[in-house]
């Protein structure tokens, strides 16, 4: 099964990863334990995809309060000598 959810926002993600875990107490109730395999994997990637965009979120308020602060927002270097 192929799992497109780079379109989808944050509200949808957590939609689908509920739907997901829906269908896969069912899967595991009817003991289809191959397609159980197959949705645990999509819930997975869903979740991975929620915590890097929670990821990406974070660092760009943290990038934009850097701005409102007048500091500069891309002031990440490590100096070594």
């Amino acid at each position: 099964m192929f799992l497109d959810i780079e379109n989808l926002n944050m509200e949808q993600l957590l939609e689908k990863q509920i739907e997901l875990r829906q269908k896969l107490g069912q899967a595991n109730s009817m003991g289809m334990s191959g397609p159980a395999g197959q949705i645990q994997n999509m819930i997975e990637m869903v979740s991975i995809e929620i915590k890097a965009r929670s990821e990406q979120d974070a660092l760009k308020r943290e990038r934009d309060k850097r701005i409102d602060e007048g500091k500069d927002p891309d002031d990440d270097v490590l100096n070594i000598g």
